[in-house]
């Protein structure tokens, strides 16, 4: 019978590894590439402000590391550590759903290394939560302890004090590492974060397209100074290549503001191969791969023009090229 409850025991520490390192390991490409688990969490779009998403990635990162070493290291702080990982495993269930069924999220960004669906999300959220119990059922509430031999009834109390100092210096150590750690890995992903992707396109001195001033062979482009056209898309983008003909002929357009095109580029090159293919004859510039910044300068489609003033949002046309007409419009105050 002993043996029975322990092979239980001994189960349940393997589910109980299982999860932590689970988390770890989606933890890491998280921090490792916080700007583009930033754009996955604001595909939720339950958290609107820049500032907002930015602690809530931090936030993620911090408890997922922490969660997870304390769940292999075995700490369960009396069943709370336990308790903690049910509670937020339905929390991340309930938002997923939500963010599923009234957004139409596609990737939770659970493991940012590859996309997973809201239906399998959900679902190992529902065997997490499960293994939870069986960790809760047979290593906290019911846990057994060896059945003593004989020559183990004789031991004095100092050796059952010792072995209860070696379980807080245990738990002491473990809770200190996970804190350390995973402190460490958030700061990593604060440090590294995209923090100009955050302004705000409001009222203020400084709007989101403020920061370009660039230096091209084409010529000189301050978009924190006067107005210009900017059409925003991706070298990897399909939509984004057949605008180009439209955009081409607008910048043709003697009464148009200038024209410089930002184009995010997942990958070294993929800017060589976008102009090989669609020919602009307008300015690009690249952004890089600052995922970040691409999600908060288009919003919603892959596509997006702009009618920049002053670094500020004066006009913007998602998924198409407007008519000439309609931006004279809005240079004439009619927007």
């Amino acid at each position: 019978m002993n043996n029975f409850v322990f092979n239980k025991m001994r189960v349940a520490r393997a589910i109980e590894c299982l999860i932590g390192f689970y988390f770890i390991a989606g933890a890491i490409p998280k921090f490792l590439n916080v700007d583009k688990f930033a754009v996955l969490m604001a595909g939720y779009k339950v958290v609107v402000s820049p500032q907002m998403i930015q602690l809530s990635v931090l936030f993620t990162i911090f408890l997922e590391i922490a969660l997870g070493m304390l769940l292999v290291f075995g700490v369960r702080l009396k069943g709370l550590t336990i308790i903690g990982l049910q509670l937020i495993t339905v929390f991340f269930t309930v938002l997923i759903a939500y963010a599923w069924k009234v957004n139409g999220l596609e990737d939770c960004g659970c493991f940012p290394v590859f996309k997973m669906s809201p239906p399998v999300s959900i679902i190992k959220n529902i065997l997490i939560f499960t293994g939870s119990i069986y960790i809760l059922w047979h290593l906290v509430l019911f846990r057994k302890e060896k059945s003593p031999d004989a020559a183990d009834k004789d031991q004095d109390a100092s050796v059952q004090e010792s072995r209860f100092s070696w379980q807080l210096r245990h738990s002491v150590v473990g809770l200190a590492l996970s804190i350390i750690v995973s402190s460490a890995c958030a700061g990593y992903a604060w440090r590294t974060f995209d923090s100009a992707a955050l302004i705000e396109d409001g009222s203020g001195e400084t709007g989101i397209f403020a920061q370009f001033e660039l230096f091209m062979n084409e010529g000189y482009f301050n978009l924190a100074e006067g107005i210009h056209l900017v059409p925003v898309l991706s070298s990897s983008c399909p939509e984004c290549k057949d605008k180009v003909p439209e955009l081409n002929e607008l910048f043709m357009n003697i009464d148009m503001p200038p024209m410089v095109a930002l184009c995010y580029e997942e990958n070294f090159g993929e800017l060589d191969e976008f102009r090989a293919e669609t020919n602009p004859i307008f300015p690009l510039h690249s952004i890089g791969d600052r995922a970040l910044l691409y999600f908060r300068l288009i919003e919603n489609e892959p596509f997006r023009l702009v009618l920049v003033e002053d670094g500020h949002v004066l006009a913007s046309w998602d998924g198409f090229v407007p008519d000439a007409e309609i931006i004279e419009e809005c240079l004439e105050g009619n927007c």
